[in-house]
Parts: C-alpha cells; sequence; structure tokens
C-alpha cells in the first residue's frame, strides 16, 4: 500500500496514542503565563464642550489581539462618566457628562485594561471644558429725532444673552450721547440688560455715533440724531489772539439767534476770562460778544464760555494761546540837544519785556549814532538799560530814530540832535547838501543843516556826502559794464565783503510837497546777483532807455541783517538812437532830471543868500 499524507501523519500520532494521548484533541485554555505582562493603556487629554454628553474611547498602545475589557479606576472629580462599552475587539467607549457649573473648567479620572495576561495600571484622562461664547444679541441702531441744541432727549438700549458664558462688560457711548445711570452688565444665558441712553448735543447739526460693548468689540449699536441751534457760535471754536506788541489776548466773536423771537443769553466763564455776563439777540440776527484772558497768568489754557436759556444750554469751547514776548523802549525820543562841533555825548535808554515769554530783541540806528550793544535776550518781566553814543565832526541837524525787532513786533524811538560850528568853517558842509542822517528809512530831506558855509567859503575834501551820493572813489575791482539802453553790468571783487547774498538797491528822485526834493531807495526784485570766478556780478534788466542811474550794493549778514553798502555808482543807460560813443535826443526823463539839479542849486543859493553875516 503506498504511504499517502494521511497515513504517514497516523503513523507519527502512534507512540502518542500508546501513551493514551491524541495530536488530534481538541486544545484547552492555557492558563495565564507567568512573566507575561498586560497591554498599556493610552493616556489622554480631551477637550469636551459643555453642552451635551460627549463619547470617550478607550484605546492600547499596539495590539493585543485578543478581546480586551477597560475598568474606570477612579471616576471624574467633577462629571459624570459611564461604564466603557466594547466597540471592537481592542476598543471600548465610555460617555462623560459635563458639569452644570460654569465655574469649572477641568476634570479627571483612570482606566485600566484587562487581557488574558491581567489588568494594567491605571492611567489618567485629563479633561478641559469648553464653554460656548455668550451670544449677545444687540440693537443695529437707534433713532434719537430731532431736538433743538442744547436741550435733550433719550432711547432705552437692551442687549440680552442668548447662551454661552457670562456676557460681563461696560457700555460706551460718546458725546454728544451719555449713559444715564450704570454702565455695567453681567449677562448669564437669557438674561437682559436695559440701559437709559441720553443725546444731549451743545450746537446744530447731524450727528452720528456708536454705542459700544466691551465684551464684544466685534459689535456695536449706531446713533443717529439731529439738532437744530437755536444759538449758534460763528466760529464754532473762539481761539483769542494777541495782537503784535500788546501783552493782552482778547477776541470779539458772534453769536447768531435763529429762533423767530428775542432771547436773552447769560454767560458764565472760566475766572480767567472776562467777558459780558448777559446778552439780549433779536430774533434771527447777530451779536458781537469781546472778552479776554486774564493777564494773571501767562500760559496756555483751554476753557469753555456756557451760554444758558430757559429752554436751553451750550458750551463753547475756547483756546488761550500762552503770552508771548512783548518789548517796550523808554523813553518815546531821545534829544542830545545842542552840541558843539567834535563833542562826544551819551543818553541812556531802556528795554522791558513786558510779556508772558523770553523773547530777543535788536535794534539799530544810522549814524552819526551808535550803540556798543544791538540785542538783547529779555526773560518775561525782565528790563536792561543800554546808551546810545554821538560822535560827528561835521556840524549840522541830525534825526533818525532807533528801530527795534523782536518777532513780528517793530517799533522806534526818534533820536535828534544838533551840533554847532565852533569858527573852523572848512568842515561845514557844502551849499546843496544836506547833513540828515540817512538809516533805513530815516532820510528827512527837509531837515536843513542848522548853519552854512559862506558863499565863497571851499569845501573840506573831509566833508561826508549824502547817502544817495555816488562814490567819489570806486573801490579797485568795481565797475559798470555791458551798458545798452535797457540793460547793464555790475561787477565787484568777492573780497569786499565775506557775505554771500547781496542787496541791490536803486535811488528814486522826486518833487515833493513846497517844491521839495524828496530821495528814497527802492528795492528792486528778481535782479540775479551770481558768483563768478573771484567777482560778483549783478545783471540790470528792463531798464529805461538814456536815463541816469545811482545804484548801491549792501551785504546780507549771517544773522539776515542788512550791513553798510559796500559802494554807490553812478551810470546812464544808452539812448534808444545813440551809439557807445554818444549820446542820442534827450529824452522827456533826461530834461526832467536836469531841471530837478537846476532847482536843487537854485534853493541851496537861496539858503545860501539868506544867512545871516553874524
Amino acid at each position: 500500500m503506498p504511504l499517502t499524507f494521511p497515513r504517514l501523519l497516523l503513523l507519527s500520532c502512534l507512540p502518542f496514542l500508546a501513551l493514551g494521548g491524541s495530536c488530534l484533541a481538541e486544545r484547552k485554555p492555557a492558563a495565564p503565563v507567568v512573566g507575561v505582562a498586560p497591554p498599556q493603556p493610552m493616556e489622554m487629554n480631551v477637550k469636551i464642550r459643555r453642552e451635551g454628553k460627549t463619547e470617550i474611547p478607550f484605546r492600547i498602545y499596539g495590539r493585543a489581539n485578543e478581546p480586551l475589557k477597560y475598568l474606570i479606576r477612579v471616576p471624574p472629580v467633577n462629571g459624570k462618566i459611564s461604564d466603557p462599552q466594547s466597540k471592537e475587539r481592542e476598543v471600548s467607549v465610555a460617555v462623560y457628562e459635563p458639569p452644570a457649573d460654569l465655574s469649572v473648567t477641568t476634570d479627571k479620572f483612570s482606566y485600566a485594561v484587562q487581557s488574558s495576561a491581567g489588568v494594567s495600571a491605571a492611567v489618567e484622562v485629563n479633561i478641559t471644558i469648553i464653554d460656548r461664547p455668550p451670544q449677545l444679541a444687540i440693537q443695529d441702531n437707534i433713532d434719537f429725532g430731532t431736538i433743538r441744541a442744547g436741550a435733550k432727549n433719550f432711547r432705552m438700549l437692551e442687549i440680552s444673552n442668548k447662551g454661552g458664558l457670562i456676557a460681563s462688560g461696560e457700555v460706551v457711548v460718546d458725546p454728544p450721547w451719555k449713559i444715564d445711570g450704570k454702565t455695567a452688565y453681567h449677562l448669564k444665558a437669557d438674561d437682559v440688560a436695559v440701559f437709559k441712553v441720553l443725546f444731549t448735543p451743545d450746537s446744530g447739526g447731524k450727528f452720528e455715533g456708536v454705542a459700544r460693548f466691551t465684551s464684544d468689540p466685534q459689535h456695536s449699536t449706531t446713533l443717529r440724531g439731529v439738532a437744530e441751534a437755536a444759538i449758534a457760535a460763528n466760529p464754532p471754536q473762539w481761539v483769542l489772539q494777541q495782537a503784535s506788541g500788546d501783552s493782552s489776548r482778547t477776541g470779539t466773536f458772534e453769536l447768531l439767534n435763529q429762533l423767530d423771537e428775542a432771547r436773552t443769553i447769560q454767560l458764565k466763564a472760566d475766572a480767567r476770562l472776562k467777558v459780558t455776563p448777559q446778552l439780549t439777540i433779536p430774533a434771527h440776527s447777530g451779536a458781537n460778544v469781546t472778552f479776554e484772558a486774564s493777564s494773571d497768568t501767562a500760559d496756555a489754557f483751554d476753557a469753555a464760555i456756557q451760554l444758558t436759556a430757559p429752554d436751553f444750554s451750550i458750551s463753547i469751547p475756547v483756546r488761550v494761546p500762552a503770552l508771548s514776548a512783548v518789548m517796550r523802549a523808554t523813553p518815546q525820543e531821545i534829544a542830545f540837544g545842542r552840541l558843539p562841533l567834535e563833542a562826544k555825548a551819551k543818553e541812556n535808554f531802556e528795554v522791558e519785556n513786558i510779556g508772558g515769554a523770553s523773547g530777543r530783541v535788536t535794534w539799530e540806528i544810522a549814524a552819526p549814532f551808535s550803540t556798543s550793544e544791538t540785542s538783547v535776550t529779555l526773560q518775561a518781566g525782565e528790563k536792561k538799560e543800554f546808551v546810545v553814543e554821538l560822535e560827528t565832526k561835521i556840524p549840522g541837524h541830525y534825526r533818525t530814530w532807533l528801530k527795534f525787532r523782536s518777532g513780528t513786533q517793530s517799533f522806534d524811538m526818534l533820536v535828534e540832535a544838533e551840533i554847532t560850528a565852533t569858527g573852523n568853517m572848512a568842515q561845514r558842509p557844502r551849499p546843496g547838501t544836506t547833513t540828515v542822517a540817512t538809516g533805513p528809512e530815516s532820510t528827512d530831506p527837509s531837515a536843513a543843516p542848522s548853519e552854512s558855509a559862506e558863499p565863497n567859503a571851499t569845501p573840506s575834501p573831509a566833508a561826508s556826502l549824502p547817502d544817495w551820493v555816488a562814490d567819489p572813489r570806486l573801490p579797485a575791482g568795481v565797475r559798470v559794464s555791458q551798458i545798452t539802453a535797457t540793460s547793464a553790468m555790475i561787477e565787484w571783487p568777492a573780497r569786499l565783503s565775506p557775505a554771500a547774498h547781496f542787496r541791490l538797491d536803486m535811488r528814486q528822485l522826486k518833487i515833493g510837497p513846497e517844491n521839495r526834493l524828496e530821495i528814497s531807495w527802492l528795492q528792486p526784485t528778481g535782479i540775479p546777483i551770481e558768483r563768478r570766478g573771484d567777482n560778483y556780478v549783478a545783471i540790470l534788466t528792463d531798464m529805461f532807455p538814456g536815463q541816469p542811474w545811482t545804484v548801491r550794493i549792501l551785504p546780507i549778514l549771517t544773522g539776515g541783517e542788512v550791513g553798510d553798502p559796500l559802494f554807490t555808482v553812478d551810470f546812464q543807460t544808452l539812448g534808444e538812437t545813440s551809439s557807445t560813443s554818444g549820446w542820442g535826443r534827450p529824452s522827456l526823463l533826461q530834461l526832467l532830471v536836469v531841471a530837478l539839479i537846476l532847482l536843487i542849486i537854485r534853493q541851496a543859493w537861496q539858503r545860501w543868500g539868506r544867512r545871516d553875516p553874524a
């Protein structure tokens, strides 16, 4: 008989059959194997919403390949947990129910797993309880209607919490709205809070604002209202002003009555403001209100003027600037009186700051007067004394002004002196000239010398010429070139002055009252002055042909002050039909200039002839 696989299997079992056993018998369950550990359950951190119940799955690390049983070892501290129910061979599920107390936000319990190898050690499940945020129900907008400015009305604002956590915060509104009463809320689920919102406009116009809720910044309630102004301020905010050189701050503003009847207004202000206490304004008309800030304080401040009537009250904001420096100089004029020739004299003047802040004041005076100092910085309330000096070798009547500047403030002090000759006739001025001091804006052509030279006297070369006369000798390098009928070029060396900027003046002659010659300096604009190598060049254009011109150049110093003239030069533009070698037909203006010169000479000799021989 051939051996097949079943026969071979039967033969292999014969020894076991002899012993009473069978290799084909059913296998019995084995006892726990000593030294084998049960599976390890998973620790967990889970987040659970407070509403309802949540299933928590229990698992092990790895696989067991056998049914497992999960055991609750320590129940939850606050919530509830059901017995684990098997879902798969190695997975079970327990149902957790959170506590109702909203203050409890965490919980925990422990569980273990049982297998054929035994029961494992317990592990923890940490639970975080998540609450739904509060659900505020808020009105979208509130309309307060139309009221008169200065009056008020109100509306009720209602908010509620439709569920979730407690809503805790505050209602915030901006003027012209305000909350009447409490502004805070603390709402549990389904709670409602009601607030009284006032609309209190001080002026007329359309207003729109919002009510904000601090616990829910994403949402707000729009507030709208319209106010009709019974009394309107023009402008809506009043700002006082300080006039230049004035130590008071004042203002005049307008109030408009937009009612059909006259209205008497009471005005109340801060003690630092002086204002009329009562004012009556006709119907549909206006009235001016003038007030000023008290001199007790020099500081800037904000205040308000309250306007009240039986049916309204409005407030007008007022801005008062700080009191700036205000300079004063005394005396009003300085008179040296009559002095002998070559005398030296001094007179004092005082500068005081009567303003509310420190300030700087500068001054200048024309020759022959001078001051050793030309500026000072004074604190509020401070004053200092200075000296004007006089020294001259030319007799005559001198009249000029000590000119002060401080910011936008400017004022002058008259300064006069008369210098009399003592017998040295050679030093007296030439006939037809004046000895008036000609500082900035100080020329007085009517002020003639108190004494004049004899008709046959020879003028001294040392006698000074008026500043409107060209220099008899120009500095080296100064020249006028490229003269045409309408243009010319003035050139001078840069070494004459360290200044980088210059001013060009043109002399103007005209006949004033009583046929007196008036002389002044004009400052034309648009004349380019540029540096070319070692020289500066001024280019004059758009000039009249065939006319004499007198031009002076003055340096502009570092501080912006204008220095003494570098030079004064005469030249004449060519006539329209002339060439560079001769004159053309005299123009009307040329004839007028000649007539003026003849008139000056005639008046000078008339005064000379009337001189007292004594």
